[in-house]
């Protein structure tokens, strides 16, 4: 199953990705999940909920807001590859990222 997702940014852009079947191919959930997280403690996120448990919506969404609002407009190889992971990781044939709102929709 292959996913849309839109990513949009802290100032209302969106951008957008047309996920087929044959982009996901490798990237299953579990291997999403576990880059995801890979990731996250790479690029030194924490987690935003103040117990400290962490959420595959928050590794998402904190993982996005490290990148700069070029880097979905002219997608990055980390981009496409953070792309591929959420869907993947999501499940779901259509994602949303949601930076200004801090949310996930599907």
């Amino acid at each position: 199953m292959g996913c849309h997702v839109t990513v949009v940014t802290g100032n209302g852009e969106r951008h957008e990705f047309e996920l087929l079947d044959a982009d996901l191919v490798g990237m299953d959930a579990s291997k999403a999940r576990e880059w995801l997280g890979q990731e996250f403690a790479s690029a030194g996120c924490v987690p935003t909920n103040p117990v400290g448990k962490l959420l595959l919506a928050d590794k998402i969404i904190c993982l996005a807001k490290t990148q700069m609002d070029t880097a979905y407009a002219a997608p990055t190889p980390w981009v496409q590859t953070f792309v591929r992971a959420a869907a993947s990781a999501i499940g779901r044939a259509v994602l949303t990222i949601d930076l200004g709102n801090h949310s996930l929709g599907y």
